[in-house]
Order: C-alpha cells, then sequence, then structure tokens
C-alpha cells in the first residue's frame, strides 16, 4: 500500500466531491487519522454551527480508518463501524444520502488518493489481503439506514470486517446495543449488540435532545473493559462523539470553528447571514373548528411570504394533525404542498423526499415556482433543506434554532424572512406546560419578545449568539431553561447488564430499556404498525388467527411498511377510540402519562403482534404491548389516518395500504408477489391481471407456472405499472428456482429465491430462522460446515484474534451443525422419507424439500417424529464432547462449546426445555471424529451445565465480548448459508484447527 496520512485528506475530499473542505473538516481529519493506540482520537464533542457540513464526520471517520488499514490491530484507533445517530423518528435522509454518495465514489474510484482509500477499505473488509477471497461482493464502503423495528430488515450484520456507515435514531441503536434491539427476533439480539459494542464509532447528533442516552453511552464505555484479563480479547476501537451547539458540563474536549472558519467565504456567509423572524401572536381560536382555523393562519401567513418573491417556503408544526391541516389547507387553495411527518411510513417518506429536488443546499434555483413543505418536528436535525421563508409554531429555543437552520441554510444573498406563530392560550398561565414542551415554549416565546427590534427578531447564528449571556455558566443556564426538557437517565448498573445479557429467555422482571434511551416519564415508548390487506375474519378466533399467521409468514413485516406509534395512543385506538390527534414525532407523553404496566381497554379491534411464526398472537389486550412490537392490523379495520400520513401515489389516486410486496422486495432484494383479490387492487387495470386473479382463486396456477409467467408479462408491459412490481414479476419469471405456494386464505403467493434488480434495492440480510423456513437448496453437510469454518477464521483474522481464539472459533464452526445428523431430521431433508434419508450417502445440512410454510414445517416434523422446537444444537455439543481428542484442541473448551449451543440465539443463560419422549442415537464420523451420543442431552436441566458456562464466559470477555466473538461465528453461519442458496461456490482454504 501507499503511505497515506491525514494530509491527503484535503485531496481525498476534493475528488470524491469536487470541492475542498471547510477548514475544521481538514484539522480534525488530521487529528484523527494519527492517534494510534489511544481513546483521545475524536473529542468528546464538536460544538459547530448549523450548515458547517457537520456530516463529514462520516468522511473523516472513514478516511481515518483507510490511514490506518495496514496498523496492528491493537494501534488502530478508528473504527469499522460507524454510527450517526439522530434522536428523531425519522433517519435524516440528508445524513444518509451524503453517505450514500461517498461509498458510491469509493466503489467507482479508478485512482487517485479516492483509489487509495478504496483498496484500503477493500482490504479490511477482506479481512486478509493475503488470502484468497471467499467471497466476490465486498466493497470499500457499505452504508445502511436503520428506521424502525420489524422482523427481517437489518443487513448491516452481514460482516463484522465490512466497514460501514449506519445511520439510525436512538431508539434503534440504543436497544441492540443494550441487547434488547426494538423488533428482532430474540435470537439475532446477541449479534446485534456484539457488533454495535465494538469496532464502532458513534457520533449522536444533536446530542442536547439525547441526554439520557448521552449518559447510558457514557456508562457503557467504562463497562465494556469488565471482563478479567484472562480472557485475551483484544480490545477494539470504540468512541461516543457529540454534535451538540451547546455541549454538557463537564465535557472538557471540545473541537470548535475558529477564525480561519469564520473567515472562510462559504462557511463564513452561512455563519454570518441574517434570518430575521416576525412574532405573530393569534388569540386562540374558539374550540369547534378552532384547529382548522390555527392550521388556515399558518397557510395564510406561508402565503404572505411567497408574495415577495420568494419561492420554497417551509411551515413547520408541533403536531402531526395540524401539520395534515396546513397542507390541506395549501392544497385547497390551488398550491404545491408537500407533507413530510416522522409518522410516515419509511417507503413514503422516500417517495416525497424524492420530490424535494431544488431544496438542497447549493441546488440550483432559477425558474423554480412556488412550492411548500410542511413538516413536523422530522426536519429539524439534519436536514439539509434550504427555504427562502419559513413560518414555524412557537416551540422551544433550541428547536427553534434548528427550524431557522433551514432558513437560507446555504448563505445566499437574499432576504430571507421568518415567522414564529403563537396562540394565546399557550402562553396563559394555565396553558404553559405544553405536552411536547413543557413551560419551555412559553419562555422561550417571552424571551425573544424581549428581544424584538422593529418587530422582529435575528435568529442567524452570529446574531442569536450576541443575544446569548458571554459568560458560559449564564449561557449554560438560560439555554437549559429555554430547551425542550432534558431528563437524566437512571444510573445503569452492571446488574442490568447482566439481566440485559439474557436474550433467550428473557429474565423476569426484566428491566425497560426504554427509561435509559430517554429518560424514567418523558418518552413514550413506539411499536410498528402496518396494514395487510389479505387478513381476514376475527383474529381472536383461533383459527383464524393460525390463517393470518400462515399468510404472514409467507411475507413477514419489514420496517419501510411501518408507522411508529406510541403505545398509549395504539392502546386507545385498539379499544375503540379515536387516539391519533396530538401526536408529535417527538415521542412525548402527548396523551397523558404512560403506564408500562397499564392494561389497555377491551379490544374493540383485534390485530397481531408479530414474533415470527412460532411466537406471534392476537393482540386482545393492548397492555401486552411492548416498545419495538410489530403490530399487524387487518386493512379493513382502518387506523392509518389516526397514526400518522399516508400520502396519494405520486400520479394521484386512493392511497396505497397495502405495500408489503414492494417493501419485501425493497428490504429482502427477492420477489415476492401475494396474487390475492385484496392485494392486487393496487394494481393497473388491465385484462391479463384479471385472468392472473382468476387463475389463483382457482389454483390452477399451481400446476402451470407457464401461465403465471405469460400473466406476469403482460402486466409488466402496461406503462402504468410501478417500476418495483416490474422489477418483482421479471425477477420472478427469470429465476429457475422460483416458487409458488397456496395463500392460506384463496389464492397463490409467487416468491422468488434469486436477488434481482440493479443493486439500488435495500436488501436484507439472512436470520436465524429454523431450517424449515429457510432452506431453498440441498446442501451436504460437510461442505456447509467446511465452508462456515473459512469463513470464521477469516472474521477472526481481521479481527486481530489471537491465533488461539482462531482455532477455537474455526472449531466450533466446524462442527456446529453435526447435531443435524439426527436420522429424523435426515428424513425431513429428504421429504419426510425415512428410505431415502438411509440411502442416502451423504448427510445433508439442508434442503430444497423442506415446506415453507408454518402449518407444512409443523405437520413434517410430527410424520418424523421430530419434536417440536427441539434444538440440534445440543445435539451437536454433546456430539463434539464424545469425540475423542476433539475439544482437546480448544485453547478455551468453554468457549468452543458455548458457540456451538448459541449459535441460534439459544442458551444465553438457558437451554430450551424441549421433550424428546422418544429418543434416538445419533452417530457420524465427520473430519475423521467418530461421534455418538443421544438426542436426549440433559443440557436443557438446570444442572446441565449450560448456564454456568455462560455466566463463566460474560465474566472472562466482557458482555459486548463474548457477544462479539458469538457474532463472528454465528454471522459466518449466516453468509456461507447466503452463498449457498445464491448457488455461489467457495473456494476452499484451509480453517485453522
Amino acid at each position: 500500500m501507499s503511505e497515506l496520512s491525514g494530509e491527503h485528506f484535503d485531496a481525498f475530499f476534493s475528488e470524491l466531491h469536487g470541492f475542498d473542505p471547510f477548514p475544521w473538516q481538514s484539522r480534525l481529519a488530521r487529528r484523527v487519522a494519527a492517534a494510534r493506540g489511544s481513546e483521545g482520537a475524536w473529542p468528546e464533542a464538536l460544538a459547530l454551527p448549523t450548515a458547517a457540513g457537520k456530516t463529514a464526520c462520516i468522511d473523516i471517520a472513514v478516511f481515518a480508518l483507510a490511514c490506518q488499514a495496514d496498523w496492528e490491530p491493537w494501534e488502530r484507533t478508528a473504527p469499522r463501524r460507524v454510527f450517526f445517530v439522530v434522536d428523531r423518528r425519522v433517519i435524516v435522509d440528508a445524513t444518509y444520502e451524503h453517505a450514500i454518495r461517498l461509498g458510491e465514489g469509493l466503489q467507482g474510484a479508478e485512482g487517485g488518493v479516492v483509489g487509495e482509500v478504496a483498496g484500503r477499505l477493500l482490504s479490511l473488509s477482506r479481512g486478509d489481503g493475503d488470502h484468497d477471497v471467499i467471497d466476490d461482493d465486498v466493497i470499500p464502503l457499505d452504508v445502511f439506514r436503520m428506521r424502525g423495528g420489524a422482523y427481517r430488515d437489518d443487513r448491516w450484520v452481514r460482516s463484522p470486517l465490512q466497514p460501514s456507515v449506519i445511520v439510525s435514531t436512538v431508539d434503534q441503536f440504543g436497544s441492540r446495543l443494550l441487547f434488547r434491539g426494538y423488533g428482532l427476533s430474540r435470537g439475532m439480539r446477541p449479534i446485534h449488540a456484539g457488533l454495535a459494542g465494538n469496532d464502532s464509532l458513534v457520533v449522536l447528533d444533536e446530542a442536547h435532545c439525547a441526554n439520557p442516552f448521552r449518559q447510558t453511552m457514557s456508562h457503557v464505555g467504562r463497562y465494556r473493559g469488565w471482563a478479567d484479563e484472562s480472557g485475551d480479547l483484544p480490545s477494539s476501537p470504540h468512541r461516543t462523539v457529540l454534535l451538540s451547539a451547546t455541549p454538557p458540563a463537564g465535557v472538557s474536549d471540545t473541537f470548535t470553528a475558529d477564525e480561519a472558519d469564520r473567515g472562510h467565504p462559504v462557511l463564513g456567509s452561512r455563519i454570518g447571514c441574517a434570518k430575521p423572524a416576525r412574532l405573530v401572536l393569534v388569540r386562540t381560536p374558539a374550540s369547534v373548528g378552532g384547529q382548522e382555523r390555527w392550521a388556515r393562519r399558518l397557510a395564510e401567513e406561508a402565503l404572505a411570504l411567497a408574495k415577495d418573491q420568494r419561492r420554497n417556503i417551509g411551515v413547520m408544526v408541533n403536531r402531526v394533525a395540524t401539520a395534515r391541516e396546513v397542507c390541506q389547507a395549501l392544497v385547497g387553495m390551488g398550491h404545491d404542498a408537500l407533507l413530510l411527518t416522522g409518522r410516515m411510513r419509511p417507503i413514503d417518506q422516500d417517495r416525497v423526499v424524492r420530490r424535494l429536488g431544488g431544496l438542497r443546499t447549493g441546488d440550483e434555483r432559477e425558474g423554480e415556482g412556488l412550492r411548500f413543505v410542511v413538516a413536523t418536528q422530522t426536519l429539524e436535525v439534519g436536514a439539509d433543506l434550504d427555504f427562502d421563508g419559513l413560518v414555524t409554531e412557537c416551540a422551544s429555543l433550541d428547536a427553534l434554532r434548528q427550524r431557522f437552520g433551514r432558513l437560507n441554510r446555504g448563505g445566499r444573498p437574499i432576504e430571507a424572512l421568518g415567522v414564529i406563530m403563537a396562540q394565546s392560550a399557550q402562553l396563559s398561565r394555565r396553558g404553559r406546560v405544553d405536552p411536547v414542551y413543557g413551560e419551555t415554549l412559553a419562555d422561550t416565546w417571552e424571551w425573544l419578545t424581549e428581544r424584538t427590534t422593529d418587530g422582529a427578531v435575528d435568529l442567524g447564528h452570529e446574531a442569536l449568539e450576541r443575544l446569548l449571556p458571554e459568560d458560559p455558566g449564564d449561557r449554560r443556564e438560560l439555554l437549559s431553561r429555554l430547551s425542550a426538557p432534558a431528563p437524566d437517565a437512571p444510573v445503569l448498573l452492571p446488574a442490568h447488564i447482566d439481566a440485559w445479557v439474557q436474550t433467550w429467555p428473557e429474565p423476569t422482571p426484566d428491566p425497560d430499556v426504554s427509561v435509559f434511551l430517554h429518560g424514567p416519564d418523558q418518552r413514550v415508548p413506539d411499536v410498528q404498525v402496518c396494514w395487510r390487506s389479505d387478513l381476514s375474519g376475527d383474529l381472536s378466533r383461533y383459527v383464524d388467527l393460525d390463517r393470518a399467521i400462515q399468510t404472514l409468514s409467507l411475507c413477514p413485516p419489514v420496517s419501510a411498511e411501518c408507522i411508529a406509534v406510541p403505545i398509549p395512543n395504539l392502546r386507545r385506538w385498539l379499544g375503540g377510540e379515536d387516539a391519533g390527534h396530538n401526536l408529535s414525532d417527538l415521542g412525548a407523553a402527548a396523551d397523558g402519562d404512560f403506564d408500562r404496566r397499564a392494561v389497555g381497554p377491551a379490544p374493540a379491534r383485534v390485530a397481531i403482534r408479530w414474533r415470527g411464526p412460532e411466537d406471534s398472537s392476537a393482540l386482545t389486550d393492548g397492555g401486552a404491548l411492548r416498545p419495538g412490537d410489530t403490530v399487524v392490523i387487518p386493512e379493513e379495520l382502518g387506523g392509518w389516518d389516526a397514526f400518522g400520513h399516508i400520502p396519494e401515489p405520486d400520479g394521484g389516486g386512493e392511497s396505497i395500504i397495502d405495500v408489503g410486496d414492494e417493501a419485501h422486495l425493497r428490504s429482502q432484494g427477492t420477489p415476492l408477489l401475494r396474487i390475492h383479490e385484496r392485494t392486487l387492487a393496487a394494481w393497473p387495470d388491465c385484462p391479463a391481471k384479471d385472468d392472473l386473479l382468476t387463475l389463483a382463486r382457482s389454483q390452477q396456477i399451481l400446476d402451470d407456472d407457464d401461465a403465471a409467467v405469460e400473466k406476469l408479462s403482460e402486466i409488466a408491459a402496461v406503462e402504468e405499472t410501478p417500476e418495483w412490481l416490474k422489477v418483482a414479476a421479471a425477477g420472478w419469471c427469470g429465476d429457475c428456482r422460483r416458487k409458488m405456494l397456496e395463500h392460506p386464505d384463496g389464492g397463490v403467493v409467487l416468491k422468488g429465491v434469486s436477488q434481482v434488480g440493479d443493486g439500488s434495492w435495500e436488501f436484507g440480510t439472512p436470520t436465524d430462522e429454523d431450517d424449515t423456513y429457510s432452506a431453498t437448496v440441498e446442501v451436504p453437510l460437510e461442505h456447509h460446515l467446511d465452508g462456515v469454518a473459512q469463513w470464521a477464521v477469516r472474521f477472526a483474522r481481521g479481527a486481530g484474534l489471537s491465533h488461539d481464539m482462531q482455532r477455537d472459533l474455526a472449531l466450533a464452526a466446524r462442527f456446529h451443525d453435526v447435531g443435524k445428523a439426527d436420522h429424523r431430521m435426515q428424513a425431513m431433508f429428504h421429504g419426510g422419507s425415512f428410505w431415502a434419508a438411509a440411502a442416502s450417502e451423504t448427510l445433508l445440512a439442508k434442503s430444497a424439500q423442506l415446506p415453507s410454510g408454518r402449518v407444512e414445517a409443523r405437520r413434517a416434523r410430527e410424520a418424523c417424529g421430530y419434536p417440536f422446537g427441539f434444538r440440534h444444537e445440543l445435539v451437536s455439543a454433546r456430539l463434539m464432547e464424545s469425540a475423542s481428542g476433539l475439544l482437546d484442541t480448544a485453547a478455551d473448551r468453554d468457549l468452543a462449546l458455548h458457540l456451538v449451543t448459541s449459535h441460534h440465539g439459544r442458551g444465553r443463560p438457558f437451554a430450551p426445555v424441549v421433550e424428546d419422549r422418544d429418543p434416538v442415537d445419533v452417530e457420524l464420523d465427520i473430519f475423521g471424529y467418530p461421534m455418538a451420543t443421544s438426542s436426549r442431552t440433559g443440557l436443557e436441566r438446570l444442572d446441565g451445565g449450560v448456564p454456568e458456562r455462560f455466566w463463566r464466559l460474560v465474566r472472562r470477555y466482557g458482555w459486548w465480548g463474548l457477544a462479539w466473538l458469538e457474532a463472528l461465528v454465528r454471522v459466518a453461519d449466516h453468509r456461507r448459508s447466503e452463498a449457498e442458496r445464491r448457488g455461489a461456490t467457495v473456494p476452499h482454504e484451509e480453517a485453522a484447527g
């Protein structure tokens, strides 16, 4: 590799973006890139003004990682994973798009400094530049978004070696770090915690808005090092950096802009431009129709700003309902208005954001028409939008500061103007305590009024700085009084982490993670809610519920189709109330205090709490809801207007409520089409659609997939067919391994196996589902085990583990699935035939003959006598113990066995209790080791040794250290399985041990 240092950052940045970095960016890059073997590489906080280019922290972190790519693992201070965390319901798209451009620029680099950086990052992604690459899809930098919890919707855990940028909310990242990942299956939680807590940089944007989480991260930083030194686990880089104009007290290392930044021709104009704002007090309208009149006043002020040739006007309000009504008022007046809230499905928000072209900082403004953007708090933090005029409801000073950061964000030579509006009732003694902003709204109004000159107050960065006290203590006290309430988190104790690290089963009581993310009694945790049209019947009846769960198991919900809904609001809605009128994007308890133990009202509506095919249930008691749950509501029950906003399609017409098929394609990358009367309602009308539905109803299509190919091709040729449907149809028709399954509610489900499209879809990641749900190809057991061992060695080397630890991980990987030699499981792999299994000369690890549906899988298990819920990994551990001399090769026998018993997420700390009433002998000879044991392992017993071994290893390697080691082996299993599903060949590489 060529020499690369912080002095090359300016060239790297300008080659990548076409312009030079700001002075502060160059200074910080030189500091971070040069830091060796120290936790002080990054400052504790960056105190920079709005529009200073703080997203370049991502570029700096990635560049520093490339500079240190050839350093020894213990010297490196630049982490592989960069988490950019924002405490809002919607991930800021500008940050994500910036990271995407960075990744694309690196991937397309052909030379220069960018090419050198890309090559160094590739060497890290491969794990070892000197050995054969065993996959063909490594890239210099991968970029992800975590916007809400739902089953099977995370892919940043595909490789522990991949340099990555992950843009996330506090809820999504924080819950994963603390072993309670919202929306994750229990089995996946340790993997996410292990990768989030190791080799990671956490950039917490607008940290003053996330004080409880900041405090929790401080505790985590200390607890990561709590482990017995005998564990021999190398330390990995881990750092939290705060981005905040007002860093909290106690922060000693703060990085700020200097004179070079203020004198810069671009950054200086952004810092110094004026942003005058008029204060408008409105007498509170009468209660009858008052909300509509208030929304109309906001719309009228926005129109007044447009009279002075301001073409792009922002309207920012405090409630989702207010935003919707303001938008409707502007549209009713004949104007172009876009609505954007945090209570939208990501798939809809993406469509709206794509229509915001021309509003970015630096975009060309010539010849554009009048346009309004109406939003809630979702645009406050980090959104790269540059308005000519701004109308906002009054809020706390820190919120207004962020909102005015969108007014003339680029420092253009225009007469920007803002309007701050308040209702008289908000300022009265009785109305001072706002449900979202507390007393700070009224206090901020009074403070601004006292500083108004000629009817306006300047909220530009430099002007506002002049209004604030010079004394740091006085300034901090004032900003604290005028900022939104910032509660403290409870003190994080080792006992809390001891509870959370128990992921399967969870202990009782289980500490509530949400209070460590947002503070007690301040934030109402969310659940993720989506709607499906092909669910019917009374879900409180078992037969209808079972059919609905079968339906969902064929197309599980993902985050792209979900709206984040506060638990109390959903509880009330389930009880028959209208519970969405007072929603904000900040998650405050706008509809009353949140009682986590409260039992909801008697259900007037019944939904499904989705936790996978086996653990899902009817939601008949709102009190059973827990943070991060995924709730599926039959479309016929409605509710989307109460909880958020689902816009009309770009071409007009009715809103599309069930977007499960499109969301599946975007999240998983494989085509899935439910051919059902209600799901096809959103497809373009054409004769081919009617013919396809007729075939599906009669199920004749199950015996003639050529007819499906013909009709889908005709539908894809229709001009009105949306692009996602064309991609899915073409992908399924061209997939030689395509499947056609019976829809439990009538019709069929078309499922593809191969990933499709041009690479722009947000692919998902393999998960720890049982083989009865995930297998699609036949794989010999020895081939699978050998391949997993190769991946595990690669990951262990890249992570800098010692040779002894590499050997232990390879040992666990090489034998983790030997329990599948159980002749009952082999019979299942051969379509339920014991004769075929006995006649086969090859033991299988996976099979294409396994059923795909929930009920079919149960029937297959029963027919083969394989107990429901039985864990083959426990048999694997006993088989390893029976092999003479095998475990003598391990440096840490406990670790090798634990990595086997936990490779599907169980055994943390207890093994599942499943009675094997008719145990069998399991025997095999593999890799030169004869093995034999009974399927009745006894490891599920309290005295079976599994929990004692787990706690010994936790103390030896630490809470996050053990999870990291598990992740290296389990992700190796996922990647090998993924390659097998793709039909990829894997060059042989001798695994350690």
